[in-house]
């Protein structure tokens, strides 16, 4: 995250993500979320399936939000840093985190990780809903990249979805960008860094995961 009108953004949208994975909600709410928000339920899911046989692995997940998927992945068993820059944002994790008593295996980092040194390297790194906002995402994958040692999982807003135009006006309208990608501008970004990774698109966004240590390209 880049600018201060995007980290404000997410703390005002703190709420928002909270309720998504949360399973009692009104029936308009519900509506709106299978509409416009299928993407990153989806997203949450392959994730937990990317990261089945976790236990005893180093997880970092950049922008971790309210913590709904680093939680999930420590009660597998891994030891998860979650990174993320507004307070609203980890003060809610914070809850989750003492709710669920993980605090043995998830750690809150109150930073914004394009400045935040670290002292190790983990096995699996997340990014989960941050390039819709991240203008430098080269910048995001060669860190993740140089920070990992398996696999790292991304997900980006998809260029061409029929949400966009009204999201553009939603957040142009509060002067705040967004970006969009296509398929084949993944393709060209992630083949700058890695040999080997797929792309799935998944309700107007796509999931990505791109090895390591695989040599194979696809």
């Amino acid at each position: 995250m880049s600018g201060l009108k995007e980290q404000n953004h997410l703390a005002n949208m703190a709420q928002e993500f909270d309720i998504l994975y949360k399973e009692e909600k009104a029936v308009l709410r519900r509506a709106i979320d299978k509409v416009f928000r299928k993407g990153i339920k989806e997203g949450y899911f392959l994730t937990l399936q990317e990261c089945k046989n976790v236990n005893g692995k180093k997880i970092l997940d950049v922008g971790c939000g309210a913590g709904w998927v680093s939680a999930a992945l420590a009660k597998k068993g891994a030891y998860v840093v979650g990174v993320e820059s507004p307070r609203v944002m980890t003060e809610k994790a914070k809850l989750i985190l003492e709710k669920e008593d993980l605090q043995d295996r998830f750690t809150l980092v109150h930073d914004d990780f394009e400045k935040h040194v670290f002292d190790e390297k983990f096995h699996i790194s997340l990014a989960l809903e941050i390039f819709d906002f991240t203008k430098d995402a080269a910048f995001y994958i060669r860190k993740m990249k140089s920070l990992t040692t398996e696999k790292c999982i991304m997900s980006f807003p998809s260029k061409f979805a029929f949400q966009v135009p009204l999201r553009m006006i939603w957040l142009r309208s509060r002067n705040l960008p967004l970006y969009f990608y296509t398929k084949e501008e993944l393709k060209r970004l992630f083949s700058q860094h890695f040999a080997h990774y797929k792309i799935k698109n998944v309700s107007a966004r796509y999931f990505c995961v791109a090895s390591i240590k695989t040599k194979a390209n696809s």
